[in-house]
């Protein structure tokens, strides 16, 4: 039996691999990051999240790329880009206020990077499901 992934799983994969690498490099220099002030254990609960998000806003995109309106598309990546810093936002809020003097910032701003590739990855998937094959096409 042969398995085929889904168009789901097949986009899917940049991100799980981003994912992967992140957890796995600060799974393993984890000693050596705290020493340098970035708290392993917040990245890789911000990458958790991201992925999480990430996810979710791959679904949608999917979803609305199957749409005959190309508007629908670009709604659904603006409402799900808002919905992600929104969320986001907070969750930094939340980890400030609960970690007080022992906060790291500098795990923050690490995973604000990651964000930002995370947001590049999603943006490159929903490009690619935006291209659609012209109905008259001459050959």
């Amino acid at each position: 039996m042969i398995l085929t992934p889904s168009k789901f799983g097949k986009n899917l994969m940049p991100l799980f691999a981003l994912f992967t690498i992140v957890n796995l490099v600060f799974f393993v220099w984890a000693d050596y990051l705290d020493s340098i002030k970035v708290n392993h254990s917040v990245v890789i609960f911000g990458n958790a999240l991201l992925f999480l998000l990430a996810m979710i806003s791959l679904q949608l995109h999917m979803s609305a790329s199957k749409k005959e309106n190309p508007n629908v598309l670009v709604r659904s990546i603006m409402m799900s880009t808002f919905l992600k810093m929104i969320l986001i936002a907070v969750s930094v809020l939340i980890y400030v206020k609960m970690a007080k003097e022992t906060k790291s910032k500098w795990a923050i701003f690490v995973t604000m990077f990651i964000y930002l590739i995370y947001m590049a990855i999603e943006l490159k998937i929903a490009l690619k499901l935006n291209k659609k094959q012209p109905s008259n096409a001459r050959k």
